[in-house]
């Protein structure tokens, strides 16, 4: 069985220089992909001046770039893809944002105690990559102190398809990394659990976007 370490190094072999190179070029072009922007637009209805934002699987940083723009006041980026973390790096150098933004390459269950606990935490395209759900989430909902954003896959018959077609990809590439598909019943049981109430909801094909807050 894969272990988290193994499947971190894994994310970070998949998510590599080349790719984020790509990923930032196409951002430049066209900005947030359609997934990132409903969480921005779900993000727009709260009050983010002066607020901390912690953004795991940060990618290319297209989420903190719009809340350090809103007013924000600090980010922080935990990512497994040294790629991709260096590519948010130099964007924020450039824009003259180094004292309001860092960034930690790990888990982020074993990060979040080196971390302030934010206003809101950010999860875009993060609950397909991690094998134990419940213990990111119920994580990330205990440190958040207002909100949690998000977009997670749908599931279901086409869902879990794609999944095995994934598996089957990283094995011919012998890399650790797999994708998953988890119960949307049981993540958002998981919000509920722990005092959280959704106010927004999206879809954007084939994931579901989703913002929780603490009641």
């Amino acid at each position: 069985m894969t272990t988290i370490q193994e499947h971190c190094c894994g994310a970070d072999l998949f998510f590599n220089k080349k790719t984020a190179a790509k990923e930032y070029r196409k951002y430049l072009k066209k900005g947030p992909v359609k997934a990132t922007a409903k969480i921005i637009q779900q993000l727009a209805a709260q009050n983010v001046t002066g607020k901390s934002l912690v953004d795991i699987g940060g990618g290319i940083g297209a989420l903190q770039w719009w809340f350090l723009q809103q007013g924000g006041g600090q980010t922080t980026d935990i990512d497994a893809s040294s790629g991709y973390l260096k590519k948010a790096e130099t964007h924020a150098h450039d824009n003259g944002w180094q004292d309001k933004t860092s960034f930690l390459m790990g888990d982020c269950t074993d990060l979040y105690q080196n971390v302030e606990d934010p206003h809101i935490i950010t999860m875009d395209k993060v609950v397909c990559c991690y094998p134990n759900f419940k213990e990111i989430l119920s994580a990330t909902c205990e440190k958040s102190k207002e909100i949690v954003s998000l977009s997670y896959p749908m599931d279901g018959i086409i869902s879990q398809a794609l999944r095995k077609i994934g598996d089957l990809y990283f094995m011919i590439k012998k890399n650790p990394y797999r994708p998953y598909v988890h119960s949307v019943k049981e993540i958002r049981e998981i919000f509920a659990s722990k005092g959280y109430q959704r106010v927004a909801h999206d879809l954007s094909f084939p994931w579901h976007v989703e913002t929780y807050a603490r009641n």
